[in-house]
């Protein structure tokens, strides 16, 4: 991946994110990518601010992790996110988390679903008109550079 167009996450492997094999647990994965993911919420408008006053958020609909290699106890970790695509109520991201040496740790994908809860009952709704517009410009970023080939693999074993 190229250069980040969102602000990279950065974090270091807590003591309970390693698992009983001495090394982060898949969990923990999931932790920084979802962590990462609240940082973009806050670069694309979609900040606490907005959380409370809209009564609106983003429920992940789909998640997939690919696990590179191992990390552990007190490790840097860099995670860059791009949007793949997005529509009016949806984005779909690529992350990808590295060491402070730039070695591939894991890869991320995931879609969102823009969700209000403004009536008692969440339902999906449009993003504001700023968010969208953000997320439209990162999306055209992201079809002019080259696409992981992690994208292309479907999960299974063939």
């Amino acid at each position: 991946m190229s250069a980040p167009d969102l602000p990279p996450s950065r974090f270091r492997v807590l003591s309970d994110w390693v698992d009983y094999n001495g090394h982060m647990g898949d969990f923990a994965y999931g932790i920084a990518f979802s962590r990462s993911v609240t940082a973009v919420m806050e670069d694309i408008g979609l900040d606490e601010a907005y959380r409370t006053a809209a009564r609106a958020t983003l429920y992940t609909l789909e998640m997939r992790i690919g696990y590179q290699r191992e990390c552990h106890e007190g490790d840097a970790l860099v995670v860059e996110t791009r949007v793949l695509d997005a529509d009016a109520k949806r984005m779909h991201l690529y992350q990808e988390m590295r060491s402070g040496d730039r070695t591939l740790l894991a890869w991320c994908e995931q879609v969102l679903l823009h969700v209000a809860r403004d009536t008692g009952t969440p339902h999906a709704a449009p993003f504001p008109p700023a968010t969208a517009e953000r997320l439209a410009r990162l999306s055209d970023q992201f079809q002019q550079a080259e696409r992981p080939a992690w994208l292309e693999r479907r999960t299974g074993l063939g």
